[in-house]
C-alpha cells in the first residue's frame, strides 16, 4: 500500500465514520445509499454479497433483513466470524459452478437480492484489469439465471468505460431496469460506478469469454 494511499485514508471522513460506528470497511455507507435511494433490502430477505470480505456490506445487509432473513458472504479470503446470527460466510470463487451448487444447498428459497462489490486483484495494467472483472460479473449473472428469484435484484459495481456498454446490453437482456449510480462514499478520481438491477426475468445464459 502506498504512502499516498495511507495519507488519503487518514483524511478519509467516510473510513473515520466506520470506525466510529463499527464497520468493518468505508465500503458499508456506499451500501446504506444505495438502499436508501432505491429500497433494495427488506426485512426476511434472502441476500448473497460476493467479493464479502472484510464483512462491511454483510453488516449493513444484516441488520436491514432482520432475524427472518438471511445474508451469505461468499469471498476467495477467509471472513472473520460474525456475531449476527442470520449471516453464513463460504470461502469460495463466484466462478466456480460447484460452488453455486453449494450455495443453493444453503437456502430454501430463492435468492431476493445479489450484491457484488468485488473486484480483482489488480495489475494497473487497464485491460488486464477490466477483462478480469468483467469475468466476475459474467459469473454472477450465470449465478443469478440459477438462483435468483424471478423479480429479483442485484446491485454489481462495474468500472466506467467503452466495456461498459456491452456488458450493460448483456445485463439488460436479464433485468427490466438497469441504472447506474455513484454514491457519495466512492472515491472521487475512481471510475467505480453501481449497476442498479431490478426486475430480474432471467434468460439463455451469456457466455462471453471476458477473461
Amino acid at each position: 500500500m502506498s504512502r499516498r494511499w495511507r495519507a488519503e485514508r487518514s483524511k478519509d471522513h467516510f473510513h473515520k465514520m466506520a470506525k466510529k460506528l463499527g464497520f468493518r470497511s468505508r465500503a458499508a455507507f456506499k451500501l446504506l445509499e444505495i438502499n436508501k435511494k432505491f429500497g433494495i433490502l427488506k426485512r426476511g430477505y434472502v441476500v448473497l454479497d460476493v467479493g464479502a470480505y472484510p464483512g462491511g456490506w454483510l453488516q449493513v445487509a444484516s441488520k436491514i433483513v432482520g432475524s427472518t432473513g438471511l445474508v451469505i458472504g461468499i469471498d476467495l479470503r477467509p471472513i472473520s466470524k460474525m456475531s449476527a446470527p442470520n449471516v453464513k460466510t463460504v470461502i469460495g470463487d463466484v466462478c466456480d459452478e460447484s460452488l453455486h451448487d453449494k450455495l443453493a444447498s444453503m437456502i430454501s428459497r430463492k435468492i431476493d437480492v445479489i450484491l457484488s462489490d468485488a473486484a480483482p486483484k489488480l495489475t494497473g495494467v487497464w485491460s488486464t484489469d477490466i477483462a478480469r472483472h468483467s469475468h466476475i460479473i459474467y459469473c454472477i449473472l450465470k449465478l443469478a439465471n440459477k438462483l435468483l428469484r424471478k423479480g429479483g435484484t442485484a446491485v454489481i459495481k462495474a468500472f466506467q468505460g467503452e466495456e461498459l456498454n456491452e456488458l450493460l446490453m448483456d445485463i439488460r437482456s436479464l433485468f427490466g431496469d438497469v441504472r447506474l449510480f455513484k454514491p457519495k462514499a466512492s472515491r472521487q478520481r475512481s471510475r467505480e460506478v453501481y449497476l442498479i438491477c431490478t426486475s430480474f426475468h432471467g434468460g439463455n445464459d451469456i457466455n462471453r469469454d471476458a477473461a
